[in-house]
């Protein structure tokens, strides 16, 4: 991603989607003095465009061997993985023109799907999401693809909020996770909300 426009998105994070306060609730358990809304950024259509481009541009190529479908977690991985499988229809890069979705608990209606668009057994899958904290939702994604037969190419998210997540999605799955961006590019912001 070229610097100017990583610039803006951090920029766009910071002044949208970064939210500061005292006792704010985390999805992982336990509360924290800031929260990033990142739906702010992945329902925003120059933003998402900015993130698929960086998947595509700077993930993928790094992935060895290359991953052949891209999905996550809903809704963390929603909208990101919609936008990855159209840039990439767009390019003609077809193995990440097609992404998948795993949800919380089996549809009860219907197919009754657990993973949307399940990959066919073997698929090397990137996962992405939105915020990795503890890792727990992305964690939860792996073990349901690793159960359907695929294997985890890497793992990508647009904010690694510092704690243990990172770490122990690399141990336990052995790939690497990529993230955009992590609290050190906000620390101004971050600071100033210290000093009130």
């Amino acid at each position: 991603m070229k610097n100017e426009s990583r610039e803006k998105l951090r920029l766009f994070f910071a002044e949208q989607c970064l939210i500061l306060g005292t006792g704010i609730k985390l999805s992982a358990g336990g509360s924290a003095s800031f929260y990033f809304d990142c739906k702010r950024a992945t329902l925003n259509g120059e933003c998402l465009i900015t993130v698929a481009d960086w998947i595509l541009d700077d993930i993928a190529p790094a992935l060895s061997p290359p991953a052949d479908f891209l999905g996550g977690p809903t809704m963390g991985a929603d909208f990101i993985a919609a936008a990855v499988a159209v840039r990439a229809a767009e390019r003609g890069m077809d193995s990440l023109s097609r992404a998948c979705i795993v949800r919380r608990e089996t549809k009860e209606y219907g197919a009754q799907n657990f993973i949307e668009n399940a990959p066919p057994s073997g698929a090397r899958v990137l996962v992405v999401e939105d915020v990795i904290t503890t890792g727990g939702s992305a964690s939860r994604a792996c073990e349901a693809l690793l159960k359907h037969g695929c294997e985890i190419a890497g793992i990508a998210a647009l904010i690694d909020r510092g704690n243990i997540g990172r770490e122990v999605l690399e141990q336990k799955y052995r790939v690497k996770v990529h993230a955009l961006f992590n609290p050190r590019d906000f620390a101004a912001w971050l600071e100033r909300e210290g000093e009130q």
